[in-house]
């Protein structure tokens, strides 16, 4: 039999085992539940066993579950070691050790990809991702040196140490409505306003949001209908279609025909973090200019509407 594992995979059988819970793992990892759950059958697949037993007092591991967790515990360091041994023979032999980049996708990846190349550090790699948790999660591994992401800072924990992190600037959702929608004239709308609405959510794996706003809703007891999009713009056309309710936190990109109504006392307010180690490629001194570098092309693209 052939197997094919994916350390991810191993990482969130790790973050199961450890809270004996599907949905507090998806909530550590910044996953949806169903991406967890979907990661743990492709595992399942690829060993040809059952990994967890599933029992009403919570989940524990099958033997073989146990025996790949032996195996992780050994295997996960050791990648991270393996990263950290190639850059340091990248530097022994007077090369430049490549620039990781991890960033959730927004309006200015692009100009953030530049203000790492204008710091001429290195070449690099980008990595595109949903969910800031995930990215905070490659940095402590070493998978990757530098993340753009959006952190909410009611509901995600903060970033562990040794993992720096700045505030590039806060982040508030808007309702994206349609402008013959009953909110499209609003100054302002509140969660309470969404209890008979119809919303459109979009939905890949790694996608916080999805779970953040079903968490407040309840805590706003409420029960809008929620319908899913596989990316952001499948969303708003979605929504457009349906003349539902979708989110942005990005306003000043406007689309036509459509509304931005700013979302009030609500547990989804976020800020921009920018993230990394301090013993990596940058270092303190190119991380505090990467953070000066990306504040100011931040403040310049919601000047402009770029």
């Amino acid at each position: 039999m052939t197997m094919d594992i994916e350390l991810q995979q191993l990482r969130i059988l790790h973050r199961v085992a450890e809270t004996g819970s599907i949905n507090r793992a998806a909530e550590e990892l910044g996953m949806s539940q169903s991406g967890v759950s979907r990661a743990l059958q492709r595992l399942e697949r690829a060993v040809g066993l059952p990994v967890l037993h599933r029992r009403p007092s919570g989940i524990t591991l099958t033997t073989a579950g146990s025996i790949l967790l032996e195996h992780a515990d050994t295997v996960l360091p050791a990648v991270s070691r393996m990263f950290t041994d190639v850059r340091r023979c990248l530097a022994a032999d007077g090369g430049r050790s490549p620039v990781r980049l991890g960033a959730v996708p927004a309006p200015t990846l692009t100009s953030f990809v530049r203000c790492v190349e204008d710091l001429g550090i290195a070449p690099m790699s980008l990595l595109v991702d949903e969910s800031g948790q995930r990215l905070v999660q490659l940095i402590g591994n070493g998978e990757i040196d530098v993340a753009l992401f959006r952190h909410f800072l009611e509901l995600d924990p903060d970033p562990p140490e040794p993992v720096r992190h700045e505030e590039i600037a806060a982040q508030h959702p808007y309702l994206c409505v349609p402008d013959t929608h009953r909110l499209a004239d609003r100054p302002a709308a509140g969660l309470a306003d969404l209890g008979d609405e119809h919303v459109v959510l979009a939905y890949p794996e790694c996608q916080p949001l999805t779970g953040h706003f079903h968490t407040a809703c309840a805590a706003a007891g409420i029960r809008p209908r929620v319908s899913y999009a596989n990316s952001a713009s499948a969303a708003v056309a979605l929504g457009h279609a349906l003349g539902a309710v979708t989110f942005t936190y990005w306003p000043t990109v406007k689309e036509a025909r459509m509304a931005h109504v700013p979302l009030r006392d609500t547990p989804l307010n976020a800020v921009l973090l920018l993230a990394w180690l301090p013993d990596g490629p940058l270092g303190d001194e190119p991380g505090a200019r990467l953070v000066s570098s990306v504040r100011t092309l931040h403040a310049a693209s919601v000047e402009t509407g770029a």
